[in-house]
């Protein structure tokens, strides 16, 4: 399992470059909320915090969780003292069992192992409550590739994030990138809506709704 941490400076490109380009995917997780009455939600992978100040303004309470403690540190500065912030392992999260009404995986499993990802949605499971959500943000390659800018835009940013990032990515996006996740883990989503010209899919998973987990081959 990796244990790559993310420095202080990392924490700057990510508030003035990647935060500004996902603006548009916080509101649409935040309505979802509201959608299905979530009174408190884990962001895993929080970054800068940005998806938990938009829980809060629409009265959402949220956790964020990240292992870097830099992007943890602006994350507070950046929030209000309602919002809690946690050093932590996605492969191992810090808290016990059904603690939690939704978790939320944005962009946070594309860029892991197919091991890592398993890892990373057993524990999210884990600390759902029985009747609790589970909402994932993530790639899906859309229809038409050919002369699709913000898909190129995509590619390019992934590609320039280092090898084991990159390799990640690809092996993602070969398996079928969001729905090829959800199917290999039995995930029967209860909503799917898209987002940047449909390069992003966000799917709600309600806890009971788990399928089995398919055995069928996805790679290309």
């Amino acid at each position: 399992m990796r244990t790559q941490r993310y420095g202080s400076l990392s924490s700057k490109i990510y508030r003035w470059l990647i935060d500004p380009l996902l603006a548009r995917l916080r509101p649409k997780i935040a309505r979802l909320g509201i959608k299905y009455g979530v009174n408190n939600m884990l962001d895993i992978a929080t970054a800068t915090g940005a998806q938990c100040r938009t829980l809060d303004a629409v009265g959402i309470r949220s956790v964020g969780l990240d292992l870097s403690e830099a992007m943890i540190a602006a994350a507070k500065a950046w929030s209000s003292e309602d919002i809690e912030y946690v050093v932590g392992s996605a492969y191992e999260l810090p808290f016990v069992d059904a603690s939690f009404h939704a978790v939320l995986l944005s962009l946070a499993l594309h860029e892991h192992s197919e091991e890592e990802r398993t890892r990373m949605l057993t524990e999210a499971m884990r600390v759902l409550e029985p009747d609790g959500h589970l909402i994932i943000a993530e790639y899906s390659e859309p229809a038409r590739t050919c002369l699709h800018i913000p898909w190129f835009v995509i590619r390019l940013i992934e590609n320039l994030a280092g090898s084991e990032h990159k390799a990640s990515f690809h092996q993602f996006m070969a398996t079928g990138g969001l729905n090829g996740l959800l199917r290999r883990h039995g995930l029967q989503p209860i909503e799917l809506e898209h987002s940047h010209f449909h390069t992003l899919t966000i799917a709600v998973v309600q806890t009971h709704s788990r399928l089995e987990p398919s055995t069928q081959s996805e790679d290309a």
